[in-house]
């Protein structure tokens, strides 16, 4: 893998955010949410346009649950992909289609938090040419 960032999104390190070129998908860069777990790892693989809406909502959803509320007034939703808010007491979910990450409010927050770092995504398309040439 060339170019590759990896962020664990908790404590345990069960749960992460990769940034990269996948030779498998003829090498375009993508952003991957994944949780490892004993009964089988799930991963969500997100191109650039999900990862702004993503980076738009993410803020928006943690002010409307600091304020008081479960972030049911924050809508996410682009095409297969949908970030819904927590329900009380619980974790919100980013879902693709019918595949879902469970995320807790403290998640969240570290997410918003180094958000910044996965939109210099942009960066990463502009390399494809070089990383294209590089690999043939």
């Amino acid at each position: 893998m060339l170019l590759r960032r990896l962020f664990f999104i908790n404590s345990d390190k069960t749960k992460y955010v990769f940034i990269g070129f996948y030779p498998t998908r003829d090498y375009q860069p993508l952003v991957e949410f994944g949780n490892i777990r004993r009964g089988g790892s799930k991963s969500i693989i997100l191109k650039d346009e999900l990862i702004d809406t993503l980076a738009d909502c993410l803020p928006k959803l943690l002010v409307s649950i600091c304020i008081g509320g479960t972030g049911a007034a924050v809508s996410c939703v682009s095409g297969a992909f949908r970030l819904s808010p927590p329900k009380k007491y619980g974790s919100a979910r980013l879902y693709f289609g019918t595949q879902y990450i469970s995320l807790s409010i403290r998640d969240l927050q570290y997410l918003c938090r180094m958000f910044q770092i996965v939109q210099h995504f942009p960066n990463y398309i502009l390399a494809l040419p070089d990383v294209l040439s590089y690999v043939t």
